[in-house]
């Protein structure tokens, strides 16, 4: 048996085409009907939420280590390619990922990620409590208005007549720093002249636009949304969902643009961030929809970190979705799909009992029950056929009774240290074929911890064995291709 301690990351074939949707992330988002009732419109709009904002959290995460890091591997393994990119002014450095995909609906989707703070001059922009004013139809009128640009003196007045008579005693301002990087970012993708992201989002009609950060990346993806709306952009097609973000503007800015933009502020219950700048000074205002998380104090003392996001995401979005089976809305996760005659029929065998040994940590069982649901629905996505059997069946007959070519013997385990929150996810396969040989048997298994990311575990170790079942099943790398 070939045993994988993962230590770095394993690159994976990208095998979209023609997948089931049991993964999360090809299932996509629900359509609306005219003739759904109240309830059903309320909890699709929650199912979408959960559904977007798992997608996002991935999507943020990944900015992070665009070319080989462990999110932005495992969304390429669905598909989705991203392009990381990075502007400087010299004082100023903004980190960003584009990328573009189908989403099940078959309607394109394009995406702006936003690194959050990672070095010193990403913390320096962060402290730096300064206002500028905010207004303008274009980027040049926006950036005389900022102070940016010289002139800007009779835009600035007109500003403060239009806040006036809306009833404000100050014109809208913006966090200096923030505005700094979203200038910067929009003066790459509006006017370079090699640079036509946006303006191939805009030809394709049916296209939605989705901007996303942590952080700084947060702040970032929230003013650069609101000025592509001044700039004439589609309101209707384009939301911004972002993680532990502060707030970017004082009140006049959140109540005279803030409510034209599609935001959905994720924050957790024990994170800071998003209230420092109001709790240090009194003229920043967070707008939008607030979605709160509860992540306990016991993880970590400062629950910024995106990792603690990522799990409460994909919990939550379990939660939602468990609750939209019951209403009827979606299907439960199948246990069996027969979607090509022609191809091999898999018996996927789930070993052992409830995931996590017995004696586990509280927060280590809980944590497996996600996992191991995370990581079958990927094996599922793999198969154009295939038929989900627990123990304590025998697996031989299962095979038989269901006609199946192949037997893929799966056991989940979590192996933990007393002495902290560390513990070894691991993932043992056996394949056999139907006359009983075995083709392949490894174990897969990472290191990992709430601030280390469950979830990231979950990705990194079913893309190693997916990668290992690629290896060995010829008929599966085809029909990946």
């Amino acid at each position: 048996m070939k045993i994988i301690i993962l230590t770095v990351m394993v690159f994976l074939t990208a095998f979209s085409a023609g997948l089931s949707v049991s993964a999360e992330i090809p299932r996509g988002s629900l359509g609306y009907s005219p003739e759904d009732r109240k309830s059903v419109l309320q909890q699709k709009t929650e199912y979408n939420r959960a559904y977007w904002t798992l997608f996002s959290l991935i999507a943020s995460s990944a900015a992070y280590a665009p070319d080989d890091g462990i999110e932005a591997v495992y969304l390429k393994s669905h598909g989705w390619e991203f392009e990381p990119n990075r502007i400087t002014d010299g004082k100023t450095t903004v980190h960003f990922i584009t990328g573009k995909g189908i989403m099940a609906d078959g309607k394109p989707l394009y995406v702006i990620s936003f690194r959050g703070s990672a070095d010193k001059k990403d913390w320096a922009a962060d402290f730096v409590t300064g206002q500028v004013v905010y207004g303008g139809k274009t980027l040049e009128e926006s950036e005389k208005i900022s102070g940016s640009r010289v002139g800007g003196s009779e835009e600035r007045d007109a500003i403060r007549a239009a806040a006036k008579s809306a009833g404000f005693a100050r014109p809208p301002r913006v966090h200096k720093g923030f505005n700094s990087y979203s200038d910067l970012t929009l003066r790459m993708l509006l006017t370079s002249d090699s640079y036509e992201f946006l303006e191939r989002y805009r030809k394709e009609k049916d296209a939605r636009l989705l901007l996303t950060g942590h952080s700084l990346g947060g702040a970032v993806a929230t003013l650069v949304g609101q000025r592509l709306i001044d700039f004439g952009f589609d309101p209707n097609r384009l939301q911004v969902i972002t993680f532990g973000a502060p707030a970017v503007g004082n009140t006049p800015f959140a109540q005279m643009y803030g409510v034209r933009l599609d935001l959905t502020r994720v924050t957790n219950s024990e994170d800071p961030v998003p209230l420092t700048l109001q709790a240090v000074l009194r003229n920043y205002k967070q707008f939008g929809k607030e979605v709160r998380f509860r992540i306990p104090r016991t993880f970590n003392n400062m629950n910024h970190f995106l990792h603690l996001y990522l799990d409460a995401g994909l919990k939550n979005y379990y939660t939602v979705f468990d609750a939209s089976v019951k209403q009827g809305i979606i299907q439960k996760e199948p246990d069996m799909e027969r979607n090509a005659a022609d191809k091999p029929t898999v018996l996927l065998f789930v070993e052992g009992d409830k995931p996590g040994k017995k004696g586990s940590h509280k927060d280590v069982k809980t944590a497996m029950e996600l996992l191991e649901r995370f990581i079958l629905n990927e094996y599922k996505a793999l198969f154009p056929n295939y038929v989900v059997v627990r123990s304590p069946q025998d697996p031989y007959e299962a095979m038989h009774t269901q006609a199946a070519d192949y037997l893929l013997q799966v056991k989940f385990d979590a192996v933990t240290n007393q002495n902290n929150n560390n513990w070894f996810l691991t993932v043992e396969q056996t394949v056999s074929d139907k006359n009983g040989n075995v083709l392949l048997a490894d174990t897969a298994s990472r290191r990992t911890s709430p601030l280390a990311g469950n979830i990231l575990a979950a990705m990194e170790v079913i893309g190693v064995q997916k990668t290992e079942l690629l290896r060995q099943m010829p008929w599966l790398r085809n029909e990946a291709e």
